[in-house]
């Protein structure tokens, strides 16, 4: 009986050591594991989750540098997107821009052979002795979204193949790292017919059949006719805000290199205009610069009519080129081409085109009235009123100065 209970005890006694000696490895492993994580962190590239942007337009993905502790002087990455709803194009302003210290130089090159959306960058410190890259966006790259029917997650993240992220310290030693992927996320869809020119509208546009009528016969009855009533006139408004530009409301005015401003220099009423483009004797320079205003034109209205007057200025040695054709369903302000010119538009509410309503180039110094018919988008979603000046860098400068405008609905 008591070498039971002996053996009974010392197993009692070992089992309670082993649970202590179990405690305490995980205990030293907990104190450890995140001061050995700490110390083998490398540098990482990385790129937001769900960039919020609108269908049709563009959007502007960072690209994250963290070091986490290492002295990094050079880095190798491929972007890949999604090029389903996605799309790069190098010849917008800013499509890459690189935010880097004066030390640092950085260059990307689109890979046409990848058969999906790819972008090869390096960012790297030519001259010894190396710098460290310190932490932030080191990278904008500015993307085309498409027009899915619904909300869609577009992923944007790195090549892990061709070539996978490499990092470089101030030694020249090659350090380990890792990536973290992100994503667009490509707002509600327009309706897919709102970027087709206008021609095709009226294909959506129910007609109402007119009912077959059979006359027969009756015997002729003398009716006192009813007296007659003279239909109410319509009521007319004018549903822009601020048309004489007298104050700051209504307005938006796109950050630009060269941004549209009120102005005192050339009102036509009251004390101020809107200036949109350069005006002498300001250098030249690359820039859209331009104003808008969204309006909407409700269905019970029967007519609809723009009404502005516009002061254009050029000091361009060729008036007579041939207008740009806009691209229907692209976002404006963005594109590059050879001359100056003068544009009134309108636009969805996401910035895409819709209609050019009137695209050239004047010097006739003198304020000229200009009207437009806008019944085609009466019930229409949301759109913009939207005029400016492309200045292309060189030659002379070009300006519109733009007042009182209105948009007369009546009902």
């Amino acid at each position: 009986m008591r070498t039971k209970l002996a053996r009974f005890s010392i197993l009692i006694v070992l089992s309670i050591f082993f649970l202590v000696f179990l405690v305490g490895i995980a205990e030293l492993n907990s104190w450890i594991q995140p001061k050995s994580a700490a110390a083998i962190a490398g540098p990482q590239l990385s790129i937001s989750t769900n960039i919020p942007a609108n269908p049709n337009s563009t959007v502007v993905v960072p690209v994250t540098f963290t070091s986490n502790g290492n002295n990094i002087a050079s880095t190798v990455f491929s972007i890949d997107y999604d090029e389903t709803w996605l799309s790069f194009d190098e010849n917008l302003p800013n499509a890459l821009e690189f935010t880097l210290p004066p030390e640092f130089a950085g260059q990307c090159t689109p890979d046409q052979t990848d058969p999906d959306g790819e972008i090869d960058c390096f960012i790297i410190d030519p001259l010894v002795p190396l710098a460290s890259l310190p932490d932030g966006v080191v990278l904008n790259i500015k993307l085309k979204t498409k027009n899915p029917l619904t909300s869609m997650s577009a992923k944007v993240g790195f090549s892990t193949t061709s070539p996978p992220a490499s990092f470089g310290d101030i030694n020249g030693q090659s350090i380990p790292g890792s990536t973290l992927d992100g994503s667009v996320q490509i707002g509600p869809g327009g309706p897919y017919w709102a970027y087709l020119p206008l021609l095709f509208k009226s294909l959506f546009t129910p007609t109402t059949p007119v009912p077959t009528v059979t006359v027969t016969p009756t015997d002729t009855v003398t009716t006192t006719p009813e007296p007659s009533v003279t239909p109410s006139p319509p009521t007319c408004s004018n549903i822009m805000v601020n048309s004489g530009f007298e104050d700051t409301d209504g307005w938006v005015r796109p950050i630009t290199n060269y941004t549209a401003a009120y102005s005192e220099e050339q009102p036509r009423n009251g004390d101020w205009s809107m200036r949109t483009g350069i005006d002498p004797p300001d250098l030249n320079k690359y820039s859209y610069s331009s104003a808008n205003q969204q309006v909407e034109i409700t269905k019970n209205a029967e007519s609809a009519n723009l009404s502005m007057w516009v002061y254009p200025i050029s000091g361009e040695t060729n008036l007579t080129l041939a207008a740009p054709e806009l691209t229907i369903g692209e976002p404006v302000d963005t594109e590059a081409f050879s001359g100056d010119f003068q544009y009134i538009l309108v636009l969805d509410q996401y910035g895409n085109l819709v209609e050019s309503l009137d695209v050239g180039l004047s010097n006739s110094q003198t304020w000229t009235h200009m009207s437009f018919d806008l019944e085609d988008y009466i019930g229409w979603y949301p759109i913009k009123i939207h005029f400016g000046t492309y200045n292309n860098g060189y030659g002379g400068v070009s300006a519109m100065y733009v007042d009182d405008v209105t948009l007369e609905v009546c009902k």
